[in-house]
C-alpha cells in the first residue's frame, strides 16, 4: 500500500514538473533578451577585424541557440531564429565555408515556418532556399517563373509583399528572365498600384521603358478644399504640371497659359490642367496662375522637390504629366533628374494640344460614356424603354427580374405628379444618343435636372416619394461636377445625399446618395479605402447587394485605383447581374473590350508597335466569360418578322449593326462582309456560320435597290426604332453612326460576344474569323479529351485541310500554300499527335511558335500563347526521339 503511494507520489510529481517545464518552454522570449541580442549583432560589425567579427557573431549565434533551446515553443521564438539567420549570414559572409553555408541553409528551413505575423523575418530565408534550389536545378527561365508563384502567393497580404516583389524583381533583373520580369511588373501593378515606392523603384530598376501607374493622392488646394486623385479627375483628361516661378527657362508656364486661353473653347470639358508649384508658396502659386488669366486648380506640394510624389512621378520640372480619363499616368522609367537651365528645346503648345486631343483617351465620346457612368447617370435611367413613376429603376433594379409596370396609372396625391417626373426624366438622354452629345448639351441637361428637381423639392416638399427628386439631383452634381471640375457641385451633391437619407428612403433607392457620400468618405486622408468600399456594400445587402450597389462598389474602387477590388466586382456583377435589364448600360461597359482595354493601360502611343500591340489585343478571339441571352424581333427589308435567336437555324451567327451604307458611306459594311467575312464562310467548309446585316436608321428603298445592283449575299434586317430599341442598351452599341457594331450567338442561341465599334474598328476585321476559329479549337480538344479522334479529325481537317506541298492547279502550277489561324494549327497539331503522326505534329507546332514570335516582333511584345508553343514544340521533340 505504501510503495503504491510512493508511486503516485513520484507519478504526480514528473507530471508537475513536465508541466512547469513545458510552461517555461512555450513562454515568451522576453524582450530584454531579445534588445540584447539585436545590440550585440549591431556592436559585431563595428568590431576592428574579421576575427574579432567572428569572435563577436559565433556569441550572438550561441546565445541564440541557448534562448531557443529554453524557449523551443515560445509563440515569439521566430525573433530568435531572425537574429540566429542575420548572423549566420554575417558569418558566412566573413568565412564563405560549406559548414558555415550548411548552418545558414538549416536555420533557413526553420525560419521559413514562421506564420505570416513574421513575414517580413522569413523573408530572406525563404528567397535563400528559392535561390538554393534553383541553382542546385540548373533552372531555366520557365522553371524560375513557376518557382516564384507560389512565393508570390505565399506573401500576399503580409507586411513583407512589397520586398518580397522587389528582391524578386531584382532577381529576375540580374538574370534577364523577361518573362519574370513581365510577371512581376503585372503584380506590382495589380497589387501596388499607386504606392509612391514601388514606382520610384520601377523607374531607378527598369530604365528606359514605360510604366503606367495611377496618380493617387489627396492634396490641399489653394482655397483649402482638397483635391482626391484619381477620383476628382475620372472622366476627362487631366495634365499635372509642375512648375516653378524660378524655371530657367522663364516662360514655359507663360507659353503654356497663352495657349490654352487660345483653346480653352475647345479643349476645357475634354482637358483639364492642375497647378502643381515646386516652391512651397504659400498660395500654392495662385495668384502667379490668375494673374496670367488661368483657373486651374492650384495644389500645394509640401516640400516641393523633396515631395515623394515629385520624386515618384515628374522628377523634373517643368513637367506635364497627362493623365487618362481612368486615372493613369505614362513614365519614362529612367531616374532622370531635373533638366538642367542650358536645355533650350521649348515646347510647340499648339502642337501639344493638338496632339493630346487626337489620343485615343481624349475622344469626345469615350470620355462622354465615362463622365455619364462616374456621374451615375445609369443608376436612374431604365434603358428597357420611357421612365415610369410607378417604377422607378432604383426600385426595379432590387427585384431579381425586372417587373413591368403602368407608367400611366393614377397616382396617390402625396407623390410627386407624374407630368413632373416625366420632365426631369426627359433631361436624361438614353445611351448611345447621350454619349454623342457635345458637353454644352450635357451640361445643360444636367443644370435643367437641377433647376427642376431643385423648384419641384419646393412644390411639393410633403410628398413621400420625394427621394426620386433627390437621387436625380444628386447625379446631376455629379455630372456637373465631372464637367467642370468645379468642387461646389459635389459638395451640393453630398448635401442632397444627406437631406435623402435623413428623410428616408424605400430600401434599394439608397444607392445613389450613399455612393455619393462614400465618395466623400474616401476622400479622408485617414480612411482606409478597402474597408470604406466594403462597409458600403456591407450596408446595402453584403453577400446578397443588388447590381446597382456593386456597380457603385466598381466604381468607389476606381476612384482609388484599386483595379484588383475592381476585378472582382465586375466578376460578381457578371455572375449575377449580366441579364439583369437594369444593368445593362454598365454590364456592356464591363465587357467592351476597348474600355477593358485602356481602363488600366499607360496612355502611351507613340512608336509603331503601340498600335499594333491594341489591334493584337482587341483581335484576340476569347469570348465573353458571361452567360447572356437576347431575345429580339427584327424585320426583314420586306417586313417580315425575324426572331432572335429562334431563326438563328441553330448556327454560328453574327448580326452586324450599322446605320445604313447608302445613305452614310462611312459605315463601309459592304466591304466588311464582302471582303472578310463570306470568303472566312467559304473556306471554313461546314455551313455552320452566317452573317446578318442589321440596320439601325435609314430607308429600306435604298438598300433593297443597292443590293439587287450589288447583293451581300446574306440576310439584310431592320432594327424596329433603331437606335432607341433596348436591345441596342442592351448589347451596348456604340457609334452605330460611323461604324459596324457586332453581336456574335453561338448555335445554342447564347451570346459569345458583343463587340462595340471602338473594338470593331481597331480589330482590322480580324476579330470574328477569331472568335469561331478559337471555338473551333475548344471544340477539338473536347473531342481528344473524349477520346473521340475521328471526330476530332474530321472537324479540324474541314476548317483547316492539311496541305499537299505536290497540289497544282488546272495548269499544272504549284499551289500556294493557304494561310491557317495559328489556333487551327495548334489544334491540328494536337490531332496528329492523338493519330501518331509525331512529324505532322510538330511541323504545324512550329509553324504556330514561328508566327507568335513574328508576332512578337512585330509588336515588341511576348503574346500570350508563346509559352505554351515552345512547350508544345520541345514535348514533339521529346516524344519524336522516342
Amino acid at each position: 500500500m505504501r510503495t503504491r503511494i510512493i508511486h503516485c507520489f513520484l507519478a504526480g510529481l514528473v507530471a508537475c514538473l513536465s508541466i512547469g517545464f513545458a510552461k517555461e518552454l512555450g513562454s515568451p522570449v522576453p524582450p530584454d533578451k531579445l534588445a540584447s541580442l539585436e545590440a550585440a549583432l549591431n556592436a559585431s560589425s563595428d568590431q576592428s577585424s574579421d576575427a574579432r567579427k567572428r569572435l563577436s557573431v559565433k556569441r550572438v549565434i550561441r546565445d541564440s541557440d541557448k534562448l531557443l533551446a529554453a524557449h523551443s515553443a515560445a509563440p515569439n521564438r521566430f525573433e530568435v531564429l531572425g537574429h540566429l539567420f542575420r548572423a549566420h549570414q554575417q558569418l558566412y559572409d566573413l568565412d564563405d565555408s560549406s559548414r558555415n553555408r550548411l548552418a545558414l541553409v538549416e536555420i533557413s528551413k526553420e525560419l521559413v515556418k514562421a506564420p505570416n505575423e513574421y513575414a517580413e523575418l522569413r523573408l530572406n530565408a525563404d528567397f535563400l532556399l528559392l535561390q538554393s534550389g534553383l541553382s542546385r536545378k540548373g533552372a531555366n527561365a520557365k522553371e524560375r517563373l513557376l518557382a516564384l508563384r507560389p512565393m508570390v502567393a505565399r506573401y500576399r497580404d503580409t507586411s513583407a509583399e512589397a520586398k518580397m516583389l522587389r528582391v524578386a524583381m531584382l532577381m529576375a533583373l540580374e538574370t534577364g528572365d523577361v518573362r519574370l520580369i513581365n510577371y512581376l511588373r503585372d503584380e506590382m501593378a495589380v497589387r501596388f498600384p499607386g504606392d509612391l515606392e514601388m514606382i520610384k523603384f520601377q523607374r531607378q530598376n527598369l530604365k528606359g521603358q514605360i510604366l503606367g501607374a495611377p496618380f493617387c493622392g489627396i492634396f490641399k488646394r489653394s482655397d483649402g478644399g482638397v483635391m482626391h486623385f484619381p477620383a476628382d479627375a475620372l472622366g476627362k483628361v487631366t495634365v499635372l504640371y509642375f512648375w516653378s516661378k524660378d524655371d530657367p527657362a522663364d516662360d514655359h508656364i507663360q507659353r503654356l497659359a497663352t495657349e490654352w486661353k487660345k483653346q480653352r473653347e475647345e479643349i476645357s470639358f475634354r482637358i483639364n490642367i492642375v497647378s502643381f508649384n515646386v516652391d512651397e508658396l504659400p498660395d500654392a502659386g495662385e495668384k502667379i496662375l490668375r494673374d496670367l488669366g488661368v483657373d486651374w486648380p492650384a495644389l500645394h506640394l509640401p516640400g516641393g522637390r523633396d515631395n515623394p510624389y515629385y520624386k515618384a512621378f515628374p522628377q523634373k520640372d517643368p513637367a506635364m504629366l497627362t493623365m487618362t480619363p481612368t486615372g493613369y499616368v505614362a513614365l519614362i522609367m529612367s531616374g532622370s533628374t531635373r533638366r538642367r537651365a542650358s536645355d533650350t528645346g521649348k515646347t510647340d503648345f499648339t502642337r501639344w494640344f493638338q496632339s493630346a486631343l487626337a489620343r485615343d483617351w481624349s475622344q469626345e465620346r469615350y470620355g462622354n460614356q465615362l463622365t455619364s457612368l462616374f456621374a451615375g447617370d445609369f443608376f436612374v435611367v431604365d434603358p428597357e424603354g420611357p421612365f415610369n413613376p410607378n417604377l422607378p429603376p432604383e426600385i426595379r433594379a432590387g427585384f431579381p427580374v425586372s417587373p413591368a409596370g403602368d407608367s400611366d396609372g393614377d397616382r396617390a396625391e402625396n407623390l410627386v405628379p407624374k407630368e413632373t417626373l416625366h420632365a426631369i426624366q426627359g433631361c436624361f438622354v438614353q445611351a448611345p444618343l447621350r454619349y454623342r452629345m457635345s458637353a454644352e448639351e450635357v451640361r445643360d441637361a444636367y443644370q435643367s435636372i437641377e433647376d427642376l428637381c431643385g423648384q419641384a423639392i419646393v412644390d411639393f416638399a410633403d410628398a413621400s416619394d420625394l427621394w426620386i427628386l433627390r437621387n436625380r439631383r444628386i447625379v446631376a452634381q455629379l455630372g456637373l461636377w465631372k464637367l467642370s471640375s468645379n468642387h461646389e457641385h459635389y459638395q451640393r451633391a453630398v448635401q442632397e445625399a444627406k437631406a435623402a437619407l435623413e428623410a428616408g428612403m424605400p430600401k434599394g433607392a439608397e444607392v445613389v446618395a450613399r455612393f455619393c457620400l462614400a465618395k466623400g468618405a474616401l476622400r479622408d486622408p485617414e480612411a482606409e479605402p478597402r474597408k470604406v468600399i466594403g462597409d458600403f456594400v456591407e450596408s446595402q445587402g453584403g453577400d446578397q447587394a443588388s447590381g446597382p450597389v456593386l456597380a457603385a462598389a466598381a466604381l468607389l474602387s476606381l476612384d482609388v485605383a484599386d483595379c484588383e477590388r475592381y476585378g472582382e466586382y465586375r466578376e460578381l456583377i457578371l455572375k449575377r447581374y449580366a441579364n439583369h435589364a437594369m444593368m445593362w448600360t454598365f454590364t456592356s461597359f464591363l465587357l467592351d473590350r476597348y474600355h477593358r482595354y485602356w481602363l488600366f493601360r499607360v496612355p502611351f502611343v507613340a512608336g509603331w508597335t503601340y498600335g499594333r500591340r491594341q489591334q493584337w489585343d482587341l483581335s484576340r478571339g476569347y469570348q465573353d466569360e458571361v452567360e447572356r441571352y437576347v431575345k429580339a424581333e427584327l424585320h426583314t427589308l420586306d417586313g417580315k418578322p425575324y426572331r432572335l435567336p429562334e431563326d438563328s437555324k441553330g448556327k454560328w451567327t453574327a448580326v452586324l449593326f450599322t446605320n445604313s451604307w447608302v445613305d452614310d458611306k462611312r459605315a463601309r459594311l459592304p466591304s466588311t462582309v464582302t471582303r472578310y467575312l463570306n470568303p472566312y464562310i467559304e473556306k471554313r467548309g461546314r455551313d455552320d456560320l452566317q452573317v446578318i446585316v442589321a440596320v439601325l436608321d435609314g430607308e429600306v428603298a435604298p438598300i433593297q435597290k443597292y443590293l439587287k445592283e450589288k447583293p451581300l449575299n446574306c440576310e439584310v434586317l431592320t432594327v424596329p426604332g433603331g437606335v432607341s430599341n433596348p436591345l441596342v442598351r442592351q448589347l451596348g452599341i456604340l457609334d452605330e453612326d460611323i461604324g459596324t457594331n457586332a453581336l456574335i450567338l453561338r448555335p445554342d442561341g447564347s451570346v459569345a460576344a458583343s463587340l462595340s465599334e471602338m473594338t470593331m474598328t481597331r480589330s482590322k476585321h480580324e476579330l470574328i474569323p477569331n472568335i469561331i476559329s478559337w471555338s473551333d479549337e475548344e471544340a477539338v480538344m473536347a473531342l481528344l479529351e473524349k477520346g473521340e479522334i475521328e471526330k476530332a479529325k474530321d472537324y479540324i481537317f474541314t476548317v483547316a485541310p492539311p496541305f499537299d506541298p505536290k497540289a497544282v492547279d488546272g495548269k499544272g502550277r504549284p499551289l500556294k500554300k493557304p494561310v491557317e489561324n495559328y489556333v487551327h494549327l495548334r489544334a491540328r497539331a494536337h490531332v496528329y499527335l492523338a493519330l501518331g503522326d509525331k512529324k505532322a505534329a510538330l511541323n504545324d507546332a512550329e509553324e504556330v511558335l514561328q508566327f507568335l514570335k513574328e508576332k512578337a516582333g512585330w509588336m515588341t511584345l511576348l503574346p500570350k500563347g508563346l509559352e505554351e508553343a515552345e512547350e508544345l514544340v520541345e514535348l514533339l521533340k521529346k516524344k519524336g526521339e522516342e
